[in-house]
Order: C-alpha cells, then structure tokens, then sequence
C-alpha cells in the first residue's frame, strides 16, 4: 500500500470514530477545508513513491561521431559509450547494424543504475562505396522512452585506385577460355605496391601481373577457364596493397563473367508491341503496320547457323506475321515481327518459336504481347 493510501485510510477511521463531529454544517466546512490543506501534500507523497520512479533512462556519449577518412579495405575496430542514467537496471537485448560492412563486436546487457558500458564494433570499409557514408547502430533496450535508440558515424571512403574498364567484363563462348586486360590507376598521391592479387572464387585466374609506372599504373591480365554450361557469375578481384604511410589493405572490384551460348538472341525472352507502337495504327498517314525485330548472333565459329523455321502461336491469324532474313550467312539473322491491325482486345499474347541447327539448344521461345489502349 502507498503512503497516500495509508493516509486516506487513516482519515476515513478517524472520522468513522467520530460521527457526531459529522453532524454539524461547521463541521463540514472544516473536514473540506482540511482536504483541501492536504491535497498537495497528498500528490507530493505521490511523487515521492519510489516504486513509480524506479525506470531505466538510457543516454548514448556522443551520439554521433565523424571518423574521417578510411581507405577503402580498411577494416578498423571502433566502440561509444552508452550510460544508464535511470534509477533501474537498463536492458540491452540486441545492438543491429545498418549495413553489412558494420559488425558488433560486444555491447554491455544490462547495465545498473548510473552505470556505463562500451558498445564495440568492426567496420570493414571495402564493403562501403567511395565517398561520403553514413552508418547506424540501433540498440533495442527496456527504456520505455527510447526503446530503440540509434548511434550515427559518418566517414568519407578513399579509394586508391580506379579500374579500366570499369566495370571488369569478360564475355566469351561458355566452352572456351576468355581473357581480359584490366589497368590500375592511381586514384590518390598516398603512393602504394600491389603485393598480389587473386579471384576470391576461383571463377578466373591471374596469368600475368605487371607495373607499369612506380605508383601509378598496374597491368592485370585475367584469364577464365572453359564453363561446362553457359551461365553469368560475379567473382571479387581481390588485391592486397601496401599504402606508403604504412597502412594495409585488401580490397574487391567485380569481374562479371559471362560464358554465353553459342547463339545469342536479343530481346532474349520477351517482345512487346506496346501503346506508343500499337497507336501508330491509328495515326492520319500511318502505312498500318508496325515491325519489330529479333535479332540472332552466332558467336561459335565452329557453327554454321540456319533458321529452319519461326512460328508464332497463340495469336490470331494474320496479326502479326513473321519473316526471317539471313543478314550475314552463318553468323546474323533477324526475325521480323509485323503488325498488321488495331485490335478491340485489350492485350495479346503468344509466344514466338525458333527452330535452329545449333545442337546445343535447337528452340528459342520469346514471348510476344501486343497493348491496344484506345478502345
């Protein structure tokens, strides 16, 4: 029980015990006049119960923090301080990063009242872009208040180099080896040595590495073996750097492989006739027809390619025809797509069939859609 429950008790015995002192109107008065004196003292021992002052209150030290410049490959172990400034034990139940390139270290669980304790954390900054960043760490505690409460540091990430080209592509015949040149250069006067590189995958391999000016220039040649399918992978180029200020660093940029089939088509799954195409029909002067291309590359050179036939289904007959034309013998097709008519139908659908010689995938299908949005 309260000390202001303890008191109204108190009153309420004390008048019962003396009824007649009830009777009179002047005493009436008085017991209200004597309400009325101890009505604020009632709220002060309200305020004063400490059972309702008992709360966490929690205070982050510096709630966000500038960290400067970080070489990009830097990783650098930082930590703040969190406090308890409430009068119960603070909870921490969980400390999340922002981003992939934060990762928490340890954090205080609970903390005392007036107590304080180090949230401490890894901040690996090849996974951070070059330039100005800004990170957060959100903790999830009991502070009723500030039950999720967030600690910011900003950096700016330098990066030493830049690649030629930029991205690093290297396409070829998914069955035989590609190659690919890729410069370094210096993005900065810090000066550094390359001390090696590697594929973090093992999707391609370094054959040939090469300074080319001290401090500025270096010369990478990427070889990607044979793929037993066609496929497209990413594969980190990894290098490790020696910065002449002493500082070391490891750092990424994506080579994109791209070991293709022998026949290329593009657009690869879909052909569309959209508004804009399909309102040319019913423009003043308009030939009444709309054309689109598929076009087919061969990149094997040990395929002599032929279109022995393109058929498309689904549709109704003579909307769309088709007419394939041999653009380089062997090597360059196109399969034109014709519309002929304006259509009450909203939308078409069919698919386009390509039937070829090449052995390891004889069919293409291209799904094909015509808009008519004015009726």
């Amino acid at each position: 029980m309260s000390r202001v429950e303890i008191l109204l008790a108190s009153l309420l015995g004390l008048l019962l015990q003396r009824p007649i002192f009830l009777h009179s109107r002047c005493s009436w008065l008085m017991l209200a006049l004597f309400v009325l004196l101890i009505h604020p003292a009632l709220w002060t021992l309200a305020a004063q119960d400490p059972a309702e002052k008992a709360v966490p209150v929690i205070t982050i030290v510096g709630s966000e923090v500038d960290y400067g410049e970080l070489l990009q490959g830097e990783v650098v172990e930082r930590e703040f301080e969190v406090r308890n400034d409430g009068t119960a034990p603070l909870n921490i139940w969980r400390a999340i990063a922002s981003c992939s390139c934060t990762k928490i270290l340890d954090f205080p669980r609970t903390l005392a009242p007036g107590a304080s304790g180090k949230v401490k954390f890894e901040i690996d900054s090849k996974k951070i872009k070059p330039g100005d960043t800004r990170k957060g760490i959100t903790l999830e505690n009991d502070d009723l208040e500030q039950s999720k409460i967030r600690f910011i540091f900003k950096a700016k990430i330098t990066s030493l180099f830049r690649t030629d080209p930029n991205p690093i592509l290297v396409t070829g015949l998914y069955r035989n080896e590609k190659k690919a040149q890729v410069r370094l250069l210096a993005a900065t006067d810090l000066g550094f040595n390359i001390l090696g590189a590697r594929s973090r995958n093992g999707e391609f391999e370094i054959t040939d590495f090469e300074e080319v000016t001290k401090d500025g220039e270096y010369r990478i040649e990427v070889t990607v073996p044979p793929s037993d399918k066609p496929r497209i992978v990413k594969d980190p180029l990894d290098l490790m750097i020696e910065v002449k200020d002493g500082r070391s660093v490891v750092v990424g940029r994506y080579v994109e492989v791209h070991h293709l089939e022998s026949i290329q088509v593009r657009p690869e799954r879909v052909l569309q006739f959209g508004n804009k195409d399909t309102d040319r029909l019913l423009e003043e002067g308009s030939p009444g027809t709309v054309t689109k291309m598929v076009q087919l590359i061969n990149i094997d050179p040990d395929l002599d390619l032929k279109i022995q036939k393109a058929t498309l289904e689904g549709m109704p007959e003579g909307v769309i025809l088709t007419t394939v034309t041999e653009v380089v013998p062997g090597k360059n097709y196109r399969v034109l797509l014709t519309l002929t008519e304006y259509r009450s139908e909203p939308i078409l659908r069919g698919k386009l069939v390509i039937e070829t010689n090449d052995p390891a995938n004889k069919s293409r299908v291209i799904q094909v859609a015509a808009r008519f949005g004015r009726r």
